[in-house]
């Protein structure tokens, strides 16, 4: 899974200048690009033991990294790390944190077709503790004998400058309606079945073009647009 913060740490780009500029703030426009990035696949009965990571808690723990980097380095203005201050920032914190996962897709299918039936997302607890309305739904006898998967998505901006994770957008309340929209088009576009919401007219704020990538071995939605 790639690691928004790598090509800083692995020193191929500079740190955005929002984590280093007081009040930054971004502003999304609907010529955004928007990726939606399938990094993670489960059967559906495990989803409850995967490792969940929201985007409120994504956000905290690189905030955090890049608090302690800082002070390792005296900073973080300039933006390129040399090779001297990179080893510092690893022998004392190690790799930067994964991103959230904070779109997932709720499939079932028969070997051969696969129909996404579900599409949801998770700012920061674990929606399947306790029980999943969709997970229940699907004990219907349409969907007995077939296989139930989960999959979990990152997503990605390019405003013409500079990629931009999920994780990064300023301030937090525009990344929390940023995934709203996301999942608003997706549900709006896909009109999965065990979705009550959002179905009937479009609730995104943005009207972006999404291209999702699939970079696992089954490869569903793989090079779609929405």
């Amino acid at each position: 899974m790639h690691r928004p913060l790598s090509a800083w740490i692995n020193r191929t780009h500079p740190i955005s200048e929002r984590f280093y500029t007081p009040g930054y703030a971004d502003s999304p426009k609907n010529d955004w690009s928007v990726w939606l990035s399938i990094e993670e696949e489960a059967p559906l009965y495990k989803a409850n033991k995967m490792k969940w990571i929201g985007l409120l808690k994504s956000r905290e723990l690189t905030a955090d990294y890049l608090e302690e980097a800082g002070d390792i380095i005296n900073g973080l203005e300039g933006g390129w790390l040399d090779s001297e201050e990179r080893d510092w920032i690893l022998e004392r914190l190690g790799e930067p944190p994964f991103p959230s996962l904070p779109i997932y897709l709720i499939t079932c299918g028969d070997g051969k077709e696969e129909e996404l039936v579900y599409v949801g997302k998770t700012e920061n607890t674990n929606r399947f503790t306790g029980g999943h309305a969709a997970a229940l739904k699907l004990h219907a006898p349409e969907f007995a004998g077939k296989e139930k998967k989960i999959y979990r998505s990152t997503v990605w901006f390019h405003n013409d400058d500079e990629y931009i994770s999920l994780d990064w957008v300023q301030p937090e309340s525009l990344a929390v309606d940023l995934l709203d929209s996301v999942e608003s088009h997706l549900i709006y576009n896909f009109q999965p079945k065990l979705n009550t919401t959002k179905k009937r007219k479009m609730y995104a704020k943005w009207d972006f073009h999404i291209h999702i990538q699939n970079f696992l071995k089954g490869r569903f939605l793989n090079d779609t647009f929405v």
